[in-house]
């Protein structure tokens, strides 16, 4: 029987080239939501914002994922380093989360104060690294970046 290929692009089946240009997109799109999830914590009362803490963390996760798949369909040679900033960020993002859970006001001034820095150092130099590859990958530039 023969395979005829899927006309919806994934990044399951493999990144093809058309598609990454909306890929970029969306991911200019969630950073931004992920930068305005972070400036909404700031306005929260003490009561939400460790249950809006957990979902903007999942939220992170989620795009980590999109991320990790997006360079895995490109062969990209930075894939272990970008991988293990992600592991540390969301590391340090969920030891917080019990102490957020039981109220803990400071940590959470803390939080307000190094997790933005740490995610803006990440999207300016990582993720617009992968950006690059990413449309080096469209232009045929090669697989390897």
């Amino acid at each position: 029987m023969p395979h005829t290929a899927d006309p919806t692009p994934t990044i399951d089946a493999g990144l093809h080239r058309q598609a990454i240009p909306a890929l970029l997109t969306d991911m200019d799109a969630e950073h931004r939501q992920v930068l305005e999830g972070i400036a909404a914590l700031a306005t929260l009362p003490a009561d939400r914002f460790a249950s809006a803490y957990a979902a903007l963390v999942a939220e992170i996760e989620a795009g980590f994922r999109q991320e990790e798949n997006m360079m895995e369909a490109i062969g990209y040679r930075e894939i272990r380093a970008h991988r293990r900033d992600h592991a540390e960020l969301l590391a340090l993002m969920h030891r917080l989360r019990p102490y957020l859970d039981d109220g803990n006001a400071p940590l959470a001034d803390i939080v307000m104060a190094m997790i933005p820095a740490m995610l803006v150092r990440h999207m300016a130099s990582l993720d617009q690294e992968l950006a690059l590859a990413l449309r080096q990958h469209a232009s045929g530039a090669g697989a390897e970046h």
